[in-house]
């Protein structure tokens, strides 16, 4: 029979000791031969009770270093502005701005592009099909505001066409500094009462076409180390509207605001990235919706009414000037107090 060492250890444990006994026998081994796990545990018990506990020895802390922060921050794109002047943070001027969706007369690219100008930018809007429209905003462009402007023929649920659209803007204007992806389709019916082909068009339109501009102007954007990219999206984004069924609408639009959020950290490095949620607005693009719905719209509204696209285009000017530099994966909800029913 093996004889088994034992040691006396109740005279010289302290209370530390004894505090720490449960971590050394809870890690012993479990399946090891009995007499061999014995003699293993009277040994390692007298160990722990006559090694002395070593303090734990904390990193010493990282100095500060405000030169180096400074250079980092400035690289990244996000430095606090020179400016200090209100005007100064929202002025546009030596700026270029591209625009989707910007061929009607009364719609939210078209305004966009109107605050834009006026605050001094050269502006590039698109059109998918108005080409007549989209050249009459641009004579009015740059009539009124005195600013360089140019139309461009884009589907924006064709990737190509998108990457072309951002090539021949930096050939033309030299750079890109904001772009406000606006272009956009309605729902016409529900997911049973529509087409498939009804709810590609939606998405496609809506959600993949603004991820592809985004896509095709980013390497842009990085390569200069700035840029601001703006998503126009909507109250259906945040709620399911009423009485209309526009299931894929509002799903394309929900979409919409959680990439402005995802890209605003994707991109956080060199550009700022946030999106406007409108609410019923008079564009034109309601126009086919009866007045007893519309109606019913407005009651829950509680400032009474539809809005006016112009009263968009100061949320456009902020987001792609200055002023906002301090604002990225925001959403900005322009709904009358819709939402807050």
């Amino acid at each position: 029979m093996q004889a088994v060492r034992t040691y006396k250890a109740s005279t010289t444990c302290s209370p530390l000791t004894r505090r720490h006994l449960p971590i050394f026998i809870s890690s012993l081994p479990l399946f090891s031969k009995p007499q061999h796990n014995q003699f293993h545990l009277q040994k390692t018990f007298s160990a722990a009770i006559l090694t002395k506990p070593q303090p734990h020895r904390q990193p010493k802390p990282t100095p500060y270093n405000s030169k180096f922060q400074t250079a980092t921050m400035s690289t990244k794109g996000n430095a606090i502005p020179t400016a200090s002047k209100l005007s100064d943070l929202f002025s546009l001027k030596g700026k270029v701005v591209v625009i989707t969706g910007a061929s009607g007369p009364r719609g939210m690219g078209i305004e966009a592009a109107r605050g834009c100008a006026e605050m001094g930018a050269s502006v590039a809007i698109t059109y998918a099909s108005r080409a007549e429209g989209a050249q009459k905003n641009v004579a009015e462009l740059e009539k009124e505001y005195g600013i360089k402007a140019k139309a461009y023929k884009l589907n924006v649920a064709d990737y190509a066409e998108c990457e072309k659209l951002v090539k021949d803007v930096i050939a033309d204007f030299g750079q890109i500094d904001a772009f406000i992806a606006n272009a956009g389709a309605t729902a016409k019916s529900g997911v049973l009462d529509g087409s498939k082909e009804e709810w590609d068009r939606v998405i496609e339109t809506d959600l993949n076409g603004t991820a592809y501009c985004a896509k095709a102007v980013g390497p842009h954007f990085k390569e200069r180390g700035r840029g601001s990219f703006v998503i126009t999206s909507s109250i259906s984004g945040h709620i399911a509207n009423y009485p209309q069924e526009q299931t894929s609408y509002n799903v394309a639009k929900a979409g919409c605001i959680h990439m402005a959020r995802s890209l605003a950290n994707e991109w956080r490095d060199f550009a700022r990235v946030n999106s406007v949620s409108p609410g019923y607005i008079d564009t034109g693009l309601s126009d086919f919706v009866d007045q007893k719905t519309q109606d019913l719209w407005k009651s829950m509204i509680p400032l009474g009414r539809n809005g006016d696209a112009k009263e968009l285009k100061g949320a456009y000017v902020y987001l792609v000037s200055d002023a906002s530099s301090y604002t990225t994966g925001a959403d900005i909800l322009i709904d009358g107090g819709y939402t807050v029913r």
